[in-house]
């Protein structure tokens, strides 16, 4: 779906302009997960400056990235899902301030074909070399040790995200750090959570999230109070909060959150 600023018309891009385009726009942090190698552009600047999107699709693919339309189940009732962003190799984006790879050019077309005003087609780009691979010396991870150091992120999917903000902000008392029409972060304890809001979440029959607590008895009786209901098993031996002694001695409790996401407590 190609859009532009005049009606019935896009704007032709050749690879420099699409290059050029992407590189000037700010990425995005935090709000859609992908590989660090990754950077998310926000679609909004691109569908302003009335760039080919179907274009731009087309270039980003063709390099390994993908585009993050919005969830079929938000799209509303006309059911068409315009894009939130461009996923794209940070090796085919241009660095800030760095020197344009060619002028880039643009012309209006008649949407799907040619014509008198069109752009002159595009020679064919210079083949460039493949981003850095992850980790290797030339994308300036020599010597990082893997994951050891990078801090984690967890996710859990929700079909309602607006009860599983409440659930987790007010129900849990974790402070939200992030918001988007298609996700929502939480600070939990130093670690990112993210909620992501999906068509049809897939409940796992087993804990999915747990937290460390140094007092479960307190925590368990401080979260009932904020509405949170704990787990019976049969054949399980827990006390009259819902806690289980295991052989180890750890204490664990469990609990759901709105989309039956099995989520736990233990005190070592």
């Amino acid at each position: 779906m190609g859009a532009g600023p005049l009606s019935g018309r896009v704007i032709a891009m050749d690879d420099a302009a699409i290059v050029a385009l992407l590189s000037s726009i700010e990425p995005s942090e935090g709000e859609i997960p992908k590989p660090p190698f990754m950077a998310a552009i926000p679609a909004g600047p691109v569908l302003e400056a009335g760039a080919d999107v179907d274009a731009v699709d087309a270039w980003v693919k063709a390099r390994g990235g993908w585009t993050h339309r919005t969830p079929a189940h938000l799209a509303g009732d006309g059911g068409e899902r315009p894009p939130l962003f461009f996923i794209v190799p940070k090796g085919h984006l241009k660095p800030a301030g760095g020197a344009p790879g060619g002028a880039p050019t643009f012309g209006v077309v008649q949407a799907g074909r040619g014509g008198p005003g069109a752009a002159p087609p595009a020679p064919p780009a210079a083949a460039k070399a493949p981003a850095p691979a992850p980790g290797s010396a030339s994308a300036g991870g020599a010597g990082v040790g893997g994951l050891a150091g990078a801090p984690l992120m967890a996710f859990v999917a929700t079909t309602d995200l607006a009860a599983a903000r409440a659930f987790y902000g007010r129900g849990l008392g974790l402070a939200m750090t992030g918001e988007s029409p298609i996700a929502c972060t939480f600070d939990a304890g130093g670690t990112t959570l993210r909620v992501n809001a999906v068509e049809t979440a897939i409940v796992a029959p087993y804990t999915v999230l747990g937290w460390t607590v140094t007092d479960i008895a307190a925590t368990v009786g401080d979260l009932k109070t904020r509405g949170v209901d704990f787990e019976r098993f049969d054949g399980v031996e827990q006390d009259a909060l819902g806690i289980w002694n295991s052989p180890g001695g750890a204490l664990v409790a469990w609990f759901k959150d709105p989309d039956g996401n099995m989520l736990s407590l233990t005190q070592f």
